[in-house]
């Protein structure tokens, strides 16, 4: 029997030499400013006067203001702002991997650039060829249309050369004598008859 009484202090005396360990959650952090995780809701009320309901209409309410929820909270998924130390220093992309470099590579790359940069200098060219062009073009409506004025001109002015030669042929023609008497031929000297 004293064995039995001695384990039941045993035990007590075990219980009360440990210190006990509480263990408490503690509350979560308030994220402060809220909007920069989540936005809340927005919330209107409108006024309504004296009406008839139209679901019930015996039910007639008095003038009071009906709240409406416009949009329920949602999270905000536009990033907020980071350290210039993160931008400058992202984490490793563990799916990248870089190119494997090699001579042949290297060369072809070169190639390339060169062929690039002969290919935008003759689109360059092209280019200025074509502005030359297009004034040379523009010259030469110019051109045209200057050509056409003057061919215009020349043939009227043919027109009036011709009008102005007959007329001065019109002029130069003897009227027509009126009598019977012949025009003395040049060199005689005409008959006078003596009284």
């Amino acid at each position: 029997m004293k064995y039995l009484t001695l384990i039941p202090l045993v035990l007590v005396a075990s219980c009360a030499s440990r210190p006990q360990v509480v263990v408490r959650t503690l509350p979560a952090p308030a994220v402060e400013p809220i909007e920069g995780v989540r936005y809340g809701e927005v919330v209107r009320a409108y006024h309504l006067g004296r009406h008839v309901d139209s679901n019930q209409p015996e039910t007639m309410h008095e003038e009071h203001p009906v709240y409406r929820v416009e949009s329920s909270a949602r999270w905000n998924l536009h990033p907020g702002p980071t350290d210039s130390a993160a931008l400058l220093n992202p984490p490793p992309d563990a799916a990248y991997a870089p190119p494997p470099t090699n001579d042949v590579i290297v060369a072809e790359m070169n190639r390339q650039r060169e062929a690039t940069a002969s290919v935008m200098a003759e689109a360059e060219k092209l280019a200025r060829a074509y502005t030359e062009l297009q004034a040379l073009l523009a010259e030469m409506k110019n051109v045209a249309r200057n050509n056409t004025m003057l061919n215009a001109r020349l043939a009227t002015n043919e027109l009036r050369v011709l009008q102005f030669g007959r007329e001065l042929q019109k002029l130069s023609t003897p009227p027509p004598t009126a009598t019977n008497d012949t025009p003395p031929v040049t060199g005689e000297t005409p008959d006078i008859p003596v009284p």
